[in-house]
Parts: C-alpha cells; structure tokens; sequence
C-alpha cells in the first residue's frame, strides 16, 4: 500500500505501470515469434509504451510540488498498485490463457489512459511535446491494441 494518495503518488505509480507494461508486452511478444501480425503489432505497442513513459515523466516534470501533494481517490490508487503486483508476479498463466493475457492489457491501458488523459488539459501541467502526443496517440494506440487482441484470439 502507497504512503499517500496524492498525485505525486499516483504519477510514480502510472510511471511504473509503463515501464511494466514495456516489460510485459516484450515477454508476450517473445511467446508470439511465430505470429508474425501479433510481433509486428507487440513491438508498435512497445515502441509506444516508451513514449508514454516520456508523457509521464513530462508531467511530472511539469508539476509544482505544491500540486504533487493534491489529494486523488485512494481506489485508483489501489488500482494501480494491485495491476502492478499481478504484472509483476511473473506468472507464466497470464501468458497461457488468451483470456487471461487479454484482461491483463485492458487492465493495462484503461489505468494508463484514465490517468494520463485526464491530466492533459488541467492547467497545473504545463508540458509541450506529451499535450499533442497523449491527445493524438490514444486512438491510434487503442486500435493497435485492439488489432492486437484479435490476432491473439
């Protein structure tokens, strides 16, 4: 459990989730060399998810510490921390059952977009290359990942 539910908690947290899903996504990819649609998707989403750790780090970056310190709902908080330790477990039936893999993206990328899109237009975060990047990369992110999830079917 997180020491806090502020901002600056939930940034680290969603910053986390990126790096994690970078990890994650290169393992699926790794047990799909044989699908040469899923590879070639896996490795899009993976060269997205590295932008989106940048996205975070830019709104991190941005923020005053005073509104770090804002209060946020310690449910998403939660959230976050409970999709981290499932990612992190290393365990290999996420990868075995296309269900499992399956609800483990969607867990994925709605935390990711709930949180970083919804900061987008608060004035607080004052950042140039993650304002125009994070509005016009969710659609196109969101249809790779959707392609992906039915090559994976």
């Amino acid at each position: 459990m997180s020491k806090s539910n502020t901002l600056g908690t939930l940034l680290d947290l969603i910053a986390q989730l990126e790096d994690t899903a970078y990890d994650f996504y290169g393992r699926l990819r790794q047990r799909h060399a044989d699908n040469p649609e899923a590879m070639k998707l896996l490795s899009a989403i993976m060269d997205d998810e590295l932008l989106h750790a940048r996205v975070v780090h830019d709104i991190i970056g941005s923020m005053s510490e005073f509104s770090r310190q804002s209060p946020v709902s310690p449910d998403l908080i939660n959230q976050l921390e409970e999709t981290l330790k499932g990612l992190r477990s290393g365990d290999e039936d996420m990868f075995t059952c296309s269900d499992d893999t399956c609800d483990a993206i969607e867990k994925i990328e709605a935390l990711e977009f709930d949180v970083v899109l919804s900061l987008i237009n608060v004035p607080e975060v004052n950042f140039n290359f993650s304002t125009s990047y994070a509005r016009n990369q969710a659609v196109d992110h969101t249809n790779k990942v959707y392609r992906l999830l039915r090559a994976l079917d």
